[in-house]
């Protein structure tokens, strides 16, 4: 998918200590066991790493920048980086940047490259921030499946559009992004920034909540293309059930084949896979 668009490949690695949910799931003393798996796969893939595990005095820098006062939080209350979500866009001066959590799936076919044709759309539009392939395999109503999300049907243009971001993946336009800045921080509840300034320990709201109110007061949109040549799925639940399926799930959708009870849906639905890959649907 990279390749095809000649996009070089980062690997972004988060070092400092998780908080928040991701700190039961996460240890950083798995670092080295990442990076020897990174190692191997540099076997047969090419992508640089970078770790980023930054002073209190880089938090307070650039945190001034992206919101306009210094701040140490690096991350939010659930644990995804805050730092490392805005320091990607002061590391290049590319115009745009790919991002893509790493448990994101992709399918896309083989004669298209849904990275070029975002950056085709945004080159001849303004108004449009970033760019996604479409939220889960096509559904016959041609709707998107994403319970309560509003979004606009743009015929003309062929994209979905919405006033929500997602930071799971996203192909953005970097001076526009940098255009919305600075930003108001949003926090847990009213006491937070008072931890924050006393503390330096305030639970802040989550990134793709911060930049979806900076966004929401803008002229920007996210269009998510409506092609059925490219479509994306997310992890909901990670249990055993669903591990144990995973590799069977990433290879089906590569090839573009799926349950149709997934049709429309973003989120992995384990139960219809499960039957599916057992040669069994209802």
């Amino acid at each position: 998918m990279c390749q095809k668009a000649c996009a070089p490949v980062t690997i972004c690695i988060d070092a400092t200590n998780p908080s928040g949910v991701l700190e039961n799931q996460n240890k950083t003393n798995k670092l080295n066991e990442l990076l020897n798996h990174l190692e191997e796969l540099k076997n047969n893939f090419l992508f640089d790493i970078n770790i980023s595990n930054p002073t209190s005095k880089e938090v307070q820098n650039l945190s001034k920048l992206y919101f306009g006062s210094s701040y140490y939080e690096t991350n939010c209350f659930r644990g995804y980086p805050i730092f490392g979500s805005f320091k990607q866009f002061y590391q290049t001066k590319s115009k745009y940047i790919l991002h893509l959590d790493c448990d994101m799936i992709f399918y896309e076919q083989k004669d298209y490259s849904w990275i070029n044709a975002a950056i085709n759309l945004m080159n001849e539009n303004e108004d449009i921030l970033c760019v996604l392939p479409r939220g889960g395999p096509p559904h016959t109503d041609r709707k998107l499946h994403q319970g309560t999300t509003k979004y606009n049907i743009d015929d003309q243009r062929r994209v979905f559009l919405f006033k929500n971001f997602t930071s799971r993946h996203y192909l953005i336009h970097r001076e526009r992004f940098l255009s919305l800045l600075p930003v108001k921080p949003l926090w847990l509840s009213w006491r937070e920034p008072f931890y924050s300034k006393f503390s330096n320990n305030g639970k802040m709201l989550c990134w793709e909540s911060i930049i979806e109110f900076a966004m929401k007061k803008s002229d920007f949109w996210r269009a998510d293309l409506m092609t059925d040549k490219a479509w994306s799925v997310h992890p909901g639940d990670r249990d055993t059930k669903f591990l144990s399926l995973l590799p069977n799930i990433m290879s089906s959708v590569e090839k573009g084949t799926y349950p149709n009870g997934q049709k429309g849906n973003f989120d992995i639905i384990t139960d219809d896979w499960k039957s599916f890959l057992n040669g069994v649907e209802y």
